[in-house]
């Protein structure tokens, strides 16, 4: 059983937005994406509902979930345990606990992380759900370094429509019905360490620039200093080159790999008057 493609180039590093509809194809899309997790020996984080309903669901898609989860490879929770344990949203608790139990996974020598959240819990309008774009867009801090692989599911028939469009805009990729994750379409941020910054690739637009601008925000938080290449990004729209240029502002910045469409953005923008920041064309 192949399972659903809408989840199959989904790799470490990325962070999705899918908004589904049909609980049938929801299951077998999870199945695969569980399915991939477990051959590669990740560990495989499920944070939903009704986790049961989940292990049967894989096991009708082939996947002894119950067998994964006594050799610790599967860990399937219930979303209130790390969302709500004390019936509100704090998302600095949600972050860090999360920031812990990515670190306990690491030292406990896992080669990678895959993680499906299953977001239903927001749209019961409990007190500080208000703060989940908010934290969708923090959250993207622990994708860059290639470990962890998250999808979160939002049903379009559990969400007001501006409201997913909001929280779609803090993630860097999105899933929909018959729309499988593409990240040719989407922002792909990678950590570098020589020299220090970020590899951007894919495109940035309305769509994740808010996913952008919070990463942006975090590459000053171990260097004083960091270079930005952007020479993978297919494009980059007019505010996208204005959070690059406000970069500058943290920090010593360089951009190279500059495509000539993306440097005449940033000099509409008066990139060149700004104090710290270099911008250098491909090699």
């Amino acid at each position: 059983m192949g399972g659903s493609p809408l989840l199959g180039q989904v790799a470490p590093g990325d962070h999705v937005c899918w908004t589904v509809d049909d609980d049938a194809t929801r299951i077998e899309a999870i199945a695969g994406f569980v399915r991939a997790g477990l051959s590669a020996r990740h560990r495989v984080v499920y944070c939903g509902d009704d986790p049961e309903a989940l292990l049967d669901g894989l096991e009708r898609h082939g996947v002894d979930g119950r067998a994964a989860v006594e050799e610790h490879l599967l860990q399937a929770i219930p979303a209130e345990a790390v969302y709500l344990p004390g019936g509100v949203f704090d998302p600095e608790a949600t972050l860090e606990l999360w920031r812990g139990e990515i670190a306990r996974i690491r030292a406990a020598g896992y080669p990678g992380i895959r993680m499906v959240a299953d977001m239903t819990w927001a749209s019961r309008r409990v007190p500080g759900a208000e703060r989940l774009p908010w934290y969708e867009a923090q959250v993207n801090a622990f994708f860059l370094d290639e470990y962890v692989a998250a999808v979160c599911a939002y049903d379009r028939r559990r969400f007001d429509p501006l409201a997913l469009r909001r929280l779609g805009w803090a993630h860097p990729g999105a899933v929909a019905a018959r729309v499988p994750f593409e990240p040719r379409s989407s922002l792909r941020a990678r950590r570098t360490h020589d020299p220090y910054g970020l590899r951007l690739a894919g495109e940035v637009d309305r769509s994740n620039r808010e996913a952008l601008r919070t990463m942006i925000e975090h590459l000053f938080d171990d260097g004083p200093a960091a270079t930005v290449d952007v020479s993978g990004l297919a494009f980059a729209d007019t505010a996208g080159s204005r959070i690059l240029i406000e970069a500058a502002a943290r920090g010593p910045l360089r951009l190279v790999g500059v495509s000539p469409p993306l440097r005449r953005l940033l000099d509409f923008h008066g990139a060149g008057g700004v104090a710290g920041l270099t911008v250098a064309p491909p090699d």
